[in-house]
């Protein structure tokens, strides 16, 4: 019982970290840098259209792919 109990916790280990190591190095993956992740507007009329861009850069070597954008 004790030997199976062992093998348990050794498999529950094994699958928790697996996602760790399935990645590679850290320059294997996606890496999303915002240098400027917030922009307060001026005052503005109603109904007047205004734009801000917000540069996004992958620091990572994979490719970063972005799926949903909220504004908020």
């Amino acid at each position: 019982m004790k030997h199976k109990l062992v093998i348990a916790c050794f498999f529950l280990v094994y699958i928790m970290t697996l996602p760790v190591f399935s990645y590679g190095t850290e320059q294997d993956r996606p890496n999303a840098a915002v240098p400027d992740n917030s922009h307060e507007f001026e005052p503005v009329l109603d109904g007047a259209q205004i734009i801000h861009d917000f540069v996004i850069m992958n620091k990572g070597s994979a490719v970063l792919d972005i799926q949903k954008v909220e504004t908020g």
